[in-house]
Formats: structure tokens, sequence, C-alpha cells
């Protein structure tokens, strides 16, 4: 744990996928709370999307929208410090000049430990 999700809106056209995965996951590394195996992220970009109503048709918004799934059990300051940190490398590289107004959100939840089940398989 954590897993990442991250979906942005596709006219952010020179978003470069994998380098926002590897700066979220060392920006995640360095906050010193997980094991590097147990940080997964993944990245959409929606070719399908709706920003309000008079702005969807200019193409003069886009978004960036990371959701933090976390098990139960963290402390409200350690979730509240990996959403802000996670703002940060979101505002750090997904932004460009000259493109459109960029709405950027990260909302962080728990999971249920009960309920979250894992299989590892072993190199043979």
């Amino acid at each position: 744990m954590p897993h990442i999700t991250i979906e942005y809106s596709d006219n952010l056209h020179h978003l470069d996928e994998s380098w926002v995965l590897l700066q979220v996951n060392k920006a995640l590394m360095g906050l010193g709370i997980f094991m590097d195996a147990d940080i997964k992220t993944r990245i959409h970009g929606l070719r399908s999307y709706r920003m309000g109503v008079a702005a969807a048709e200019s193409g003069d918004h886009a978004f960036v929208a990371a959701t933090v799934e976390l098990l139960s059990g963290r402390e409200f300051s350690i979730q509240e410090h990996l959403g802000q940190v996670l703002l940060k490398v979101l505002e750090r590289t997904c932004l460009q000049t000259g493109g459109p107004q960029t709405q950027i959100s990260v909302h962080v939840r728990e999971m249920q430990s009960e309920l979250y089940f894992k299989s590892v398989s072993k190199r043979s």
C-alpha cells in the first residue's frame, strides 16, 4: 500500500506519464513510511470527460485528479501530509507553461484492512 490512481484530461498533450509516475513514487518513498514494492501507481489519460458546461468545448480547462488508497489505521496527520506532498509533485510535473488552466486534486481515502486481500507469488 498505497495504491495511487491518476486521471487527467487528454488536452494536457505533453504530459509524460512515465515521468509523472516515477516522480510520484520517489516522493512517496521519500516519506519513509512505505516499502518500495508496496507503492503502486497508475495513470490514465481520459479522452471522454466534461468540465462544467461553458468551458468544456473550448479546451481551455484541464484537470489532474489523483486518488490515494491506504489501508486503515494511519494517523490523520500522515494522510494529510501524503496528500500535500502528492499535490506538490503533481503541480511540478503536470502543469504546462502556456497550457490550459489546470485543476489538480488529490483525494486520500482509507480502505478497510479486513477487506483488502493480497497474494504475492514467489520466484521459482
